[in-house]
């Protein structure tokens, strides 16, 4: 019995159906590009170390330190110093005409842009998220930067950290004040009644443990032991006659032979912890162009392998006139003491814990730090001994009054005594300096006239800004050598048909492009000495935070 057959298909059918499949995934990407996730290619280096620019990679000759350095094109055919983050190595260079075979594109970054378009409170924008919005000054470009301050809130930048408080408990005049445009008759002056008053409700903002944990920057990681210690370089010595002290700083792995007596001290000397980035090689190459800023966020961490079963190790930090000692007994007794510089009285105990007896030959892992106005004991990643906002908190009057980063430099310092042990990775941290811009400082942008008339850069020390609703503010994690919401005074066409509506120095929430969150491109590896860099970095490829 014969059978049916289905009628083939007319050739031009196949070519429509073809035609209709391959529109339809154009309109499925061009809409998942607008509306879900797009990719971006990080341009300049305002976002270093977190994000990288056009940027090159160096070794260091003299402690084999490996960091990344700015390029500018301006540069491409002159021979200029970089200089090591870690030993303050200022004697490599590179020659100019070696870039076009150095040079590395910006980070390729994912952005999220539906959870900024559905908003609440956990999808919308966030304080310390890296976002993407566009350029207040022309509308086109597009700008990545960190969120610092949000809507609703008087925001100041005191010392390097974040403070807010919100606006509706502030007085209605002193709102009123800080919209004001301090260059029209009659602009904004705050009186020292109006500062007093904000002070009351200034609250520190810190940080998420998160971008925390990528804002801790390097200065010095005895790792990478220099070759020859520069002369204003870092350094662990020893307190006293160096052949009494029972310490051995000379390799990698300090040593203490656990002589008892009197405590047995190392100090960080050479270099004063300041907010120097390799990245910015024109900070120091060439007698440096601006003047650098002490940092008092510190932590020190290191891997202890006691080598006995009694004494104790103590590590101290300094902020200001504040001194803090961690002392951890063979016993497992774990002390956090506070002592003001210049006073009499000793180390007065904050806090007292116990961790496990400390064993011979197992190693603990110490992370000792102070950073927004908060003091931690850590070991094995557990906080033991955190202060108090009533332990340890600022006096903004004070910092206010002070230039941004003056001294004294912090003190970092390790202090044994009758145990035997070895540190190994021990290293000093600094964390991010949100830089006070002025007139007498200058910045990325010198022409502004804001600044030329002696008005600090927008909430700044001195100058705070009052985030209206739908308001943002950010600064870049690269601050020294990032133009942000400190320095925006140029306007566009689009923002100047709001008229009051639009507050220089904000970013407004129409503005927001969505939240960076995976560099799914880094510079790659290179194919030979002066290859292209096709290898992907698997390595660097990495969750934003």
């Amino acid at each position: 019995m014969p059978t049916r057959t289905s009628k083939p298909a007319a050739p031009s059918e196949g070519i429509r159906d073809t035609l209709d499949s391959i529109i339809i995934a154009f309109i499925l990407a061009f809409v998942f590009r607008a509306f879900v996730v797009e990719a971006f290619v990080i341009p300049t280096g305002s976002m270093a170390p977190t994000l990288y620019g056009a940027h090159g990679h160096h070794r260091c000759s003299n402690c084999g330190y490996h960091f990344a350095y700015g390029l500018r094109e301006d540069a491409v055919r002159t021979a200029y110093n970089v200089v090591c983050p870690n030993c303050n190595n200022f004697k490599d260079f590179v020659e100019g005409d070696d870039l076009p075979f150095l040079a590395d594109n910006g980070d390729r970054i994912l952005v999220m842009k539906w959870p900024f378009d559905v908003g609440g409170e956990w999808l919308g924008p966030r304080r310390w998220d890296v976002i993407v919005f566009k350029d207040p000054k022309d509308g086109k470009q597009n700008f990545i930067k960190r969120l610092v301050g949000m809507p609703g809130e008087v925001f100041e930048i005191i010392d390097g950290d974040i403070y807010a408080a919100p606006a509706s408990e502030l007085p209605p005049a002193l709102t009123e004040k800080l919209l004001k445009d301090p260059l029209t008759p009659g602009g904004r002056h705050l009186s020292e009644a109006d500062f007093h008053e904000l002070d009351k409700h200034l609250r520190i903002q810190r940080k998420t443990d998160s971008a925390q944990s990528v804002l801790w920057m390097i200065h010095y990681d005895h790792d990478y032991l220099p070759l020859v210690p520069m002369e204003d370089g870092p350094r662990w010595s020893a307190r006293g006659n160096p052949n009494e002290t029972g310490w051995d700083v000379s390799t990698p792995v300090i040593t203490f032979d656990g002589r008892s007596g009197a405590a047995r001290s190392l100090e960080l000397t050479g270099k004063p912890i300041t907010d120097l980035y390799g990245y910015n090689k024109e900070m120091l190459a060439a007698g440096g162009v601006r003047q650098l800023r002490y940092v008092t966020d510190i932590r020190v961490s290191g891997v202890v392998v006691p080598r006995g079963s009694t004494g104790s190790i103590s590590f101290l930090l300094s902020k200001r006139q504040d001194e803090f000692r961690a002392t951890i007994d063979a016993d497992g007794h774990v002390s956090l003491a506070h002592h003001k510089l210049g006073a009499s009285a000793p180390f007065r105990d904050l806090t007292r814990a116990k961790i496990d007896a400390l064993r011979t030959d197992r190693p603990v892992v110490v992370d000792f730090q102070i950073v927004d106005y908060r003091v931690r004991v850590r070991i094995d990643d557990a906080d033991v001994a955190v202060t108090t906002d009533d332990q340890f908190h600022p006096d903004l009057g004070w910092l206010r009054r002070r230039h941004d980063g003056d001294g004294p430099p912090s003190r970092v310092s390790i202090s044994a005594t009758g145990l035997p042990l070895e540190i190994r990775h021990l290293a000093v941290h600094r964390d991010i300096h949100y830089r006070s811009v002025d007139h007498e400082t200058g910045g990325p942008d010198d022409r502004n006239p804001y600044l030329a008339a002696g008005i600090p850069a927008w909430g700044t020390a001195g100058n705070p800004i009052f985030l209206r609703e739908g308001e943002f503010f950010a600064c870049g994690d690269n601050s020294p050598a990032s133009k942000d919401s400190r320095l925006w005074w140029e306007t566009g066409d689009f923002v100047d048909r709001r008229g009051d509506a639009y507050q220089r120095g904000t970013i407004p929430a129409d503005q927001l492009i969505g939240r960076a969150f995976f560099v799914y491109w880094p510079a790659g590896y290179r194919l030979g000495q002066r290859g292209l860099p096709v290898i992907p970095n698997v390595g660097r490829m990495r969750v934003i935070r």
